[in-house]
Parts: C-alpha cells; sequence; structure tokens
C-alpha cells in the first residue's frame, strides 16, 4: 500500500509542474519550520527583543516577525541562487563555502563588538 502511495506521489509529481512546485514549496516551508537549526534561533529572537528594553506588543511581534521573514528570505535567496547554478540546496561550491565563511565571522565579530556595521544598527 505504501509502495503504490510512493509511486501515484512521483507520477503525480512527474507529470504535473504546478503540483510539483506547490510540493516543493509546501515541503520546504515545513523542513523550515521544524528543522532542529531554525528552532535553535528561537532563543536568538527572544534574547534580541528582551534586549530592546520596555517595548509594546505591536512593536514586539513586529520585530519577531521581521526576523523571522529575514530568515525565510535568506534562505529562499541561497535556495534560488543554488537552484539557479545547477546544484543541491546547501552545495554552494568550494568559493560559495569561503563567502559563507567570510559572512559568518563578519557577522559575528560584529555580534562580539569587534568591528561595527552601521547598516547593521548597534549591539549595545
Amino acid at each position: 500500500m505504501i509502495r503504490t502511495m510512493l509511486e501515484w506521489l512521483s507520477n503525480s509529481l512527474q507529470l504535473n509542474p504546478i503540483i510539483a512546485l506547490t510540493a516543493s514549496f509546501i515541503w520546504g516551508i515545513f523542513s523550515i519550520l521544524l528543522s532542529p537549526c531554525h528552532l535553535a534561533s528561537i532563543p536568538l529572537i527572544i534574547a534580541f527583543i528582551g534586549e530592546q528594553g520596555k517595548m509594546s506588543t505591536k512593536r514586539a511581534f513586529w520585530l519577531a516577525a521581521s526576523f523571522s521573514l529575514g530568515i525565510l528570505v535568506t534562505i529562499a535567496a541561497v535556495g534560488i541562487i543554488t537552484g539557479l547554478l545547477g546544484r543541491m540546496l546547501g552545495d554552494v561550491g568550494s568559493y560559495g563555502n569561503y563567502i559563507v565563511a567570510v559572512i559568518f565571522f563578519v557577522i559575528g565579530f560584529h555580534l562580539l563588538e569587534v568591528i561595527q556595521l552601521p547598516f547593521l544598527g548597534k549591539t549595545n
């Protein structure tokens, strides 16, 4: 029964690109929502909002929403770039690994207040 269901699903995805794209989009959303890597960002969001001082519930909501939207847009951009390059998501090539590492180091140094990036705002 499971084999029949998987064969039907595979055939459906191969025959209808709209269904395939919709299924890919939905699976992508679930993979982000259920990923332990992204669940770890919840304390980051709480800490960031807590550091903002006393604020209204509306402002806290918009900060959390913009933080979450930023994560989704970033992941979507990586997916689009890697898809256009004909690679699997996460496989950014040898040069891509160095670029991602530099970005991580720069943002890390900013968060440690070693360097200042004015376009990211103050860390205090």
